[in-house]
C-alpha cells in the first residue's frame, strides 16, 4: 500500500505552479494520468478508435477484409494500443527515448501497410486529426458531460505536448504531422474534419462493433453488456453514430449516464483525495486477456460487409 506523502488536494495546485511552455508534459500527466482508471481509459480509447475511423478508408485499414487484429484479436489489439497511448501520456515529449521508440514502432507498422492502404496511411489530414483527437478529445468529452473541460493552461500544455510528439511521426517519406496553430485551432480542425471527411463504409460498422465488444467483454459480465455498450455510446455524438450505423441509447439513458459520469468526475476533482500515483494502466493491460467468441452484432456487421454471406457460427477471436 502506498504511503500518502502529498496533501489531500495537490494536483490542481501543482498545475497552477507550472509553466505550460516548459512543463507541458508534466501538466498533461497531472491532468490525465492520475485521475483515470484502466476501464475509463479503455473506454476513451474505444471512443477514439470510433472517431479515427470516421473516414471509411480508416475502417478498411483496420478491418482488412475481416482479417484485421481489431476483428480477430480485439483484446490483443487494445492491449498494444493502451501500452502505446500510456507511453505517450507519461513521456516527456519528443526527446523521451521511450516515446521515440514507441512512435517509431507505429511508423514501421504504417510503412508496412502504406502500399496496400495509401488512402488512409498516407492521408495527411487523417494524421492531423489523430493528433488533435489525442490532445483535445478529453476536453470535448468533458464539455459534452456539462463540465468546463481543460483550463487555459491545460489547453496550452496539451497543444505543446502533442505537437512535440506529432513531430516524430512519418507520413510516407515526410517527417512530422502538420498541426493548427493552437488548441482552439485543433478544436476547429476536429469540427471541420468531422463535417467534411467522415464517410460511411461497410467496414465502419465492423470496427464499431468489434471495439464495443472488446470493451464489454473486458469490463462487464455478459448480462451487463448492454450497460457497457450504453456507457460508450452515451458519449458519442449523432454524427459518429450515423457514420458507423449505430443506434444510440434512449435519450433518458444518455442523460442518466452522462449525469452519473459528471457527478463522479466532480466528486473526484473537488472533494475526493487526489491520487498520489498514476493510474495502474500498465499493470491492468500487462497480461493478455483471453479472446471471446464473436457476438451476434459483430457477426452481423461482418456479414453485411461481405455481402450478406453469413459468418460461420464457430468464428471466434481466439488468439492462437
Amino acid at each position: 500500500m502506498t504511503t500518502r506523502e502529498k496533501p489531500r488536494k495537490w494536483i490542481n495546485a501543482e498545475i497552477e505552479a507550472l509553466d505550460p511552455d516548459v512543463d507541458h508534459a508534466r501538466i498533461w500527466q497531472l491532468g490525465n494520468a492520475y485521475r483515470t482508471s484502466p476501464m475509463i481509459l479503455n473506454m476513451a480509447v474505444c471512443q477514439g478508435f470510433l472517431r479515427l475511423v470516421g473516414p471509411g478508408s480508416g475502417a478498411r485499414t483496420l478491418v482488412r477484409g475481416g482479417t484485421g487484429k481489431v476483428v480477430l484479436h480485439q483484446q490483443r489489439r487494445i492491449e498494444g494500443t493502451m501500452h502505446a497511448v500510456w507511453t505517450w501520456y507519461l513521456g516527456e515529449g519528443a526527446h523521451d527515448p521511450s516515446v521515440r521508440e514507441s512512435v517509431e514502432r507505429v511508423n514501421r507498422q504504417h510503412d508496412a501497410w502504406a502500399g496496400k492502404y495509401p488512402d488512409a496511411i498516407l492521408d495527411v489530414r487523417q494524421y492531423t486529426y489523430t493528433i488533435c483527437i489525442l490532445a483535445a478529445e478529453p476536453h470535448r468529452v468533458m464539455q459534452r458531460l456539462g463540465l468546463p473541460g481543460f483550463s487555459a493552461k491545460e489547453q496550452r500544455a496539451a497543444y505543446r505536448h502533442w505537437s512535440q510528439i506529432a513531430g516524430l511521426f512519418r507520413i510516407g517519406s515526410d517527417q512530422g504531422v502538420p498541426l493548427p496553430a493552437d488548441f482552439d485551432g485543433m478544436l476547429a480542425f476536429l469540427s471541420d474534419f468531422e463535417r467534411n471527411d467522415y464517410s460511411t463504409a461497410p467496414e465502419s460498422n465492423v470496427v464499431a462493433e468489434a471495439m464495443l465488444q472488446q470493451f464489454c467483454d473486458r469490463w462487464f459480465p455478459r448480462p451487463l453488456h448492454g450497460l457497457g455498450r450504453a456507457l460508450v455510446l452515451s458519449l458519442a455524438t449523432p454524427d459518429l453514430l450515423a457514420v458507423h450505423g449505430l443506434k444510440g441509447p434512449r435519450p433518458l439513458v444518455v442523460r442518466t449516464l452522462r449525469r452519473t459520469l459528471r457527478t463522479l468526475i466532480t466528486v473526484q476533482v473537488r472533494w475526493a483525495p487526489d491520487p498520489v500515483e498514476v493510474a495502474p494502466i500498465r499493470a491492468a493491460f500487462a497480461e493478455p486477456r483471453p479472446e471471446t467468441p464473436m457476438g451476434g452484432r459483430l457477426k452481423a456487421a461482418l456479414s453485411g460487409m461481405r455481402g450478406q454471406r453469413p459468418v460461420p457460427d464457430g468464428a471466434t477471436s481466439t488468439d492462437v
